[in-house]
């Protein structure tokens, strides 16, 4: 049987490390993808050729040993296998794919959701595995964090598995809305900086947590959702400066969020305050997280200065993508972002994960 699969990257709108939080984000796929092709027959061997990095992964699949941290193609059989998904697999596949690699744009998990619904081809019909997104994206997100005992939420997993603009919640059941705000011209900018995304997550995962626990002493709440900004702000100077930027920043990009889904379910569609929301996103990011880079501040001053609407850091930060928003003014953003020394990419809204399959 002959199968392909591909999912997109995606941009975080609006929610930056919020979803490990139980709190909401607005993502959006994005037109660069991962995309798998190969044939799957009875077996046991499983063959990867990543001719991108100049690598391969072969293993058999009766025999799983991990060979290092984010070895996901090893780890997402494992998953599936473990939940009776898929059976005994004979796997000769070519991964390849355009989305920047390290740099906030979850190259990482379009890989896993793709490569789980490769492997569901060989089993469920595209029609079948199109209804499993929130499962295959449940399947992604235990292969890369949990397997590895990572730190994370499902916003990348759910954004691949899904396509498009989706506002998702992540307390309690996970809820999928789809804004469809016929959002366009967008610019991607790769900063080419490296970073280290766990221990950008651990820091700011550890200091938002602290900051709330240090809140609950003197405002109580059941959830992080059930927390009114205007109340909690009143203890603010309670808390201590270490940590006070951490749970100021938290429930701040909640409203913000909160706000920014309300002004995309409007039609027509209000750019001018979507952008502001963005710009006023990226300000938190950038004084009171401290995830934002010189290069980074560059590329977005570039863009604003070129017409974008708005611009932000993407991803978890200290390193990677940042974009833009800016209808009409896509090419003098890219110039701009280019001027500054990152590697533009013009992009457009994604769909999420699609399989097919021949004989």
């Amino acid at each position: 049987m002959k199968i392909t699969s591909n999912s997109p990257g995606r941009i975080c709108l609006f929610g930056e490390h919020q979803d490990y939080m139980d709190l909401s984000v607005i993502s959006a796929a994005i037109n660069l993808t991962i995309d798998i092709t190969g044939t799957i027959g009875e077996g046991d061997n499983i063959s990867v050729s990543l001719p991108d990095i100049g690598k391969s992964v072969n293993f058999d699949q009766k025999n799983i040993v991990y060979e290092g941290k984010k070895d996901y193609v090893r780890s997402v059989v494992k998953v599936l296998k473990e939940r009776g998904l898929i059976g005994k697999l004979q796997v000769d596949a070519v991964l390849k794919g355009n989305i920047p690699r390290r740099a906030g744009t979850s190259s990482s998990s379009a890989l896993s959701v793709a490569w789980a619904g490769f492997l569901l081809g060989s089993r469920f019909s595209p029609e079948k595995i199109s209804d499993m997104k929130k499962q295959i994206a449940e399947v992604a997100y235990t292969a890369e964090v949990e397997e590895f005992g990572e730190s994370g939420g499902r916003q990348d997993q759910y954004a691949s598995a899904f396509g498009g603009v989706n506002y998702f919640t992540f307390f309690n059941d996970i809820t999928v809305e789809n804004l469809d705000p016929h959002l366009g011209g967008f610019v991607l900018g790769d900063s080419k900086q490296e970073k280290n995304t766990q221990k950008t997550l651990w820091r700011i995962r550890d200091g938002q947590e602290s900051g709330l626990k240090e809140l609950s002493e003197f405002y109580k709440f059941t959830s992080n959702r059930d927390i009114e900004f205007e109340k909690a702000s009143e203890y603010f100077s309670r808390i201590s400066s270490g940590v006070r930027p951490y749970l100021e920043a938290v429930l701040e990009n909640h409203v913000i969020t909160e706000k920014a889904r309300l002004e995309l379910l409007k039609t027509p569609l209000n750019n001018y305050e979507v952008a502001s929301l963005m710009n006023r996103h990226h300000s938190i990011l950038r004084d009171k997280l401290d995830i934002s880079t010189e290069r980074i501040e560059e590329m977005i001053n570039g863009s604003l200065g070129a017409g974008a609407l708005s611009a932000k850091i993407n991803g978890s930060g200290e390193g990677g993508c940042m974009f833009a928003y800016c209808p009409g003014k896509e090419q003098e953003v890219s110039d701009a972002i280019l001027k500054a020394g990152g590697t533009p990419h013009i992009i457009s809204i994604g769909k999420g994960l699609e399989v097919s399959t021949s004989i």
